[in-house]
């Protein structure tokens, strides 16, 4: 009991309640998150089902394209500055933060509308209702500012809050017969509320390190104060978009050459086994800034064990996730969206697979880029995305669905491999350098 209560109250103890928070709240907000997609399913069939999976394919694709994965460089150049604890300084980082995650969603809504009223890709009064989620997503700069004061709670059960009101909303559009427009509107009200609530949040997590507002100070000279910003968040972005052509723009593909059928059956599977994908997501949000802070003070011992203990208990969890899946799955889709969804099952074994090679890689992605080097990152997402593509394209068109979940596995395989291999080399290649420089010390 002693060894037990002193891992808890340790470092390690630390990261492990913080990983519990996230999953347990990741389990709950994916459980209710399901519900909705289940009744949605199951009131609108698979043809119409299939037709919202576009618009919602469409609005993602269209925003992480787009979208600055602001928290990530954020996080990174704040744990430099946490040694000078400028308040101003600090506040306007995260106002660089804020300004590309205000004009990234409003390019991205404007886009949206515009490709549905030029190309007619999806109804455009639906893609007018859905593009005000989109407008208010503003969710970068607040998610880091939470993780760095260790609010990983209010990460982890901020959305659970939103997804309770889609799931009243679903059930009410359910009750009423309602059609596609009735769905995408509960769908944009709770992404709506989960942005403003998001935003509140993070700026409650500024006060608290007695941050000012990043809108109470001077933000010009943003470009001067803090030059690798930009490249930096550019280099993610880049990786987030081959991430994207691979995890969101897949089913834009399966609808273009399958119909609108198949990728319902292809969405729900997605849906079902995104729940591992999320959990390693949400570990990174645990993960990533205790490793930035360990690669910057040199303690990169603990740095390493850290990533592959993590890298274990993903997966573990995911090698438990495909075990329930295989006895319980076919029941959950019976039970769920109904029986017409039973079909679904054998893409939803193989996303599950896919996904637990996911899991696995999370961690050594956190690890590079707390490292510095994106690059790495960008360029092993880029091959794995060459690799995707050649095998998605034959395979929907000659098997469907089922080709674009055999993509997803050798995508899977591949980028673990290279994430991994990429990590332990630069890791150990830091480490012999700075043993050198601690033994030539004594000689000069």
């Amino acid at each position: 009991m002693r060894i037990v209560a002193s891992v808890l109250n340790g470092p390690m103890g630390r990261r492990l309640i913080n990983i519990g928070h996230m999953l347990t709240g990741n389990f709950v907000n994916l459980g209710v998150m399901l519900i909705s997609v289940a009744i949605a399913a199951r009131g609108l069939g698979p043809e119409k089902w299939g037709s919202m999976v576009i618009v919602l394919a469409l609005a993602s694709t269209i925003e992480r394209l787009i979208r600055f994965e602001s928290w990530q460089p954020l996080i990174k150049f704040a744990a430099e500055e946490e040694s000078d604890a400028n308040p101003v300084r600090m506040a306007r980082l995260y106002g660089y933060g804020l300004l590309l995650d205000i004009t990234t969603a409003t390019l991205s809504s404007i886009l949206l509308i515009c490709i549905a009223a030029i190309f007619a890709p999806v109804p455009l009064d639906v893609a007018a209702i859905y593009a005000l989620a989109m407008l208010c997503r503003i969710v970068g700069a607040p998610g880091a500012a939470l993780r760095l004061d260790g609010r990983f709670r209010e990460v982890a059960y901020s959305q659970i809050l939103s997804n309770i009101l889609r799931a009243f909303l679903a059930a009410f559009c359910l009750w009423i017969g309602a059609g596609v427009i009735g769905f995408i509107l509960a769908w944009t009200v709770a992404e709506v509320f989960n942005s403003l609530l998001f935003l509140w949040l993070g700026s409650k997590a500024l006060k608290r390190q007695n941050i000012p507002s990043p809108f109470s100070v001077s933000l010009r000279g943003l470009r001067k104060d803090f030059p690798d910003f930009l490249s930096f968040a550019w280099t993610v972005n880049l990786s987030t978009t081959l991430r994207t052509l691979t995890h969101e723009a897949d089913e834009l593909l399966v609808g273009a050459l399958a119909g609108h059928g198949a990728v319902g059956m292809y969405n729900l599977a997605k849906r079902v086994a995104k729940l591992g994908q999320q959990m390693g997501a949400q570990v990174q949000t645990v993960l990533y800034p205790e490793l930035a802070r360990m690669w910057q003070s040199g303690n990169y011992a603990t740095f390493r064990s850290t990533i592959f203990n993590t890298q274990l208990l993903l997966s573990g969890t995911g090698t438990v996730i495909a075990i329930i899946t295989w006895f319980f799955g076919e029941w959950l889709l019976r039970i769920g969206p109904g029986a017409q969804y039973v079909a679904a099952f054998p893409l939803l074994m193989s996303q599950v697979i896919a996904v637990l090679f996911i899991m696995h890689s999370i961690p050594a992605k956190s690890a590079l880029l707390s490292m510095g080097q994106p690059k790495r990152v960008l360029q092993i997402f880029a091959l794995s995305t060459v690799i995707f593509y050649a095998i998605a394209v034959p395979g929907v068109l000659y098997f469907g669905p089922a080709g674009a979940s055999a993509a997803h596995i050798s995508l899977a395989v591949v980028t673990a491999i290279l994430l991994d291999i990429a990590w332990v080399t630069h890791s150990k290649l830091r480490s012999a350098a700075g043993q050198r420089a601690v033994e030539q010390m004594p000689a000069e």
